[in-house]
């Protein structure tokens, strides 16, 4: 199945492999009889990657027995559907997202204004899709989407998840008062996992290299990192080196700048606590108002 987001994965990853043994692509199509074009044709799958082929590249290239493995299921999963291609109408952008996500063994989130998808409640998720005027009949779809992505921290083997969230983040009460308190008690739950760290930029520290804007950065066992970046409807993934070191340099930067694990998740505790007691103000008032 060529030119799908897992066969492009799987050419980047072949291509990795090939440059880490360091074989061009007409050296590579000599050992194995085959032409340059089609070995770039493979790579870039623009042709489809059936089992057979990957195993011969892989005996040519002497990768190792972990590795081979590793890569042969993904050729063999080409042709089977995954939980984000079912009901159909997705975004391309949503498709290789949630594709790269379940392939990466490190992401980094940074966030301005909302909260990481990976870390929203489906309260929080209706309220933010619903406000962008998503159709009504999708917002429940693409909520659960949301939801079946988050399964990758909590999976047995999950994603190290690193997250670096602006205070402007904590301070819109996305779905009112008490639905932003459960989003935010949430955080703090999923931060007592091992594999997640949350981690808050607060407004004391003026400017930071993390109002550029938002973006993901996702790292592979095998293969270079890339780095999403996400507008209204549509998103773009960066993998060049110069590209993706920019957001490494950023990252670093962050780490520097952001609060502890512990002081941010104080923090975050004491938003959850005034909205908190904000909504059952409000629930005081509107209790109030029925009986006058």
């Amino acid at each position: 199945m060529p030119d799908t987001p897992r066969a492009r994965a799987l050419g980047k990853e072949l291509r990795a492999a090939r440059e880490a043994a360091g074989l061009t692509m007409r050296e590579l199509g000599d050992a194995l009889g085959w032409s340059e074009a089609k070995v770039s044709r493979l790579e870039t799958a623009k042709r489809a990657l059936k089992p057979d082929a990957v195993e011969a590249i892989l005996s040519v290239l002497r990768v190792s027995r972990q590795q081979r493995d590793r890569l042969l299921l993904m050729a063999q999963d080409l042709a089977r559907p995954v939980w984000w291609e079912f009901g159909g109408g997705l975004p391309a952008q949503l498709s290789e997202l949630a594709d790269a996500e379940s392939r990466a063994v490190h992401i980094t989130s940074v966030a301005d204004v909302r909260v990481p998808g990976l870390l929203q409640t489906w309260e929080h998720s209706r309220a933010l899709l619903s406000a962008v005027e998503v159709d009504a009949d999708r917002v429940d779809h693409l909520a659960a989407i949301r939801q079946a992505r988050q399964g990758i921290l909590t999976k047995d083997d999950p994603v190290e998840y690193e997250v670096f969230l602006d205070e402007a983040v904590l301070c819109r009460a996305i779905g009112g008062p008490r639905p932003m308190a459960e989003q935010l008690r949430h955080i703090n739950r999923m931060a007592t996992r091992p594999n997640i760290v949350v981690r808050v930029i607060p407004f004391s520290e003026g400017a930071h290299t993390g109002l550029d804007g938002p973006f993901h950065l996702l790292e592979f066992r095998d293969a270079g990192a890339v780095v999403h970046l996400e507008q209204r409807r549509s998103g773009v993934f960066l993998d060049a080196p110069d590209d993706v070191d920019t957001f490494v340099r950023a990252r670093s930067t962050l780490r520097r700048t952001a609060m502890s694990q512990r002081d941010s998740s104080k923090l975050i505790a004491a938003y959850a606590e005034g909205y908190e007691s904000e909504g059952a103000a409000a629930g005081e008032r509107i209790m109030v108002s029925e009986t006058e």
